[in-house]
């Protein structure tokens, strides 16, 4: 597991993919998990569809559904054969760092709980 600091210096930058800590956050309720932070993903953010459900009932957040279906490729560049159709709306914590109102796509991500593209 790697700490932020690690990921952001200059020797470990272009790395492929880190595995981190974070915190999904809303309404002062938090839920932790392992993310998978990929330099070569695309510029969504994707938590993994059966883990939706725990999310969205401790947070206290329902799924929206999007106005556009999307077709996204996966971490290792294979495009989903399902279509995404829904995200959620929260906040991300990184160690001390927040980013607020990340959109989150619903996928199926194969091993992983959460992707989140290089920060």
């Amino acid at each position: 597991m790697c700490k932020l600091d690690e990921i952001l210096s200059e020797e470990n930058y272009f790395e492929k993919s880190f595995l981190i800590d974070v915190f999904l956050n809303s309404q002062n309720r938090s839920f932790n998990l392992c993310s998978l932070i990929d330099s070569d993903s695309v510029a969504h953010m994707l938590i993994h569809v059966n883990l939706v459900n725990r999310v969205c009932k401790k947070l206290e957040i329902q799924s929206i559904s999007l106005t556009k279906e999307k077709l996204i490729r996966d971490y290792d560049e294979k495009i989903f054969k399902k279509i995404i159709i829904h995200k959620i709306l929260l906040n991300l914590i990184i160690e001390s760092h927040k980013k607020l109102t990340v959109s989150m796509l619903i996928a199926d991500i194969n091993h992983h709980e959460v992707i989140l593209s290089k920060l």
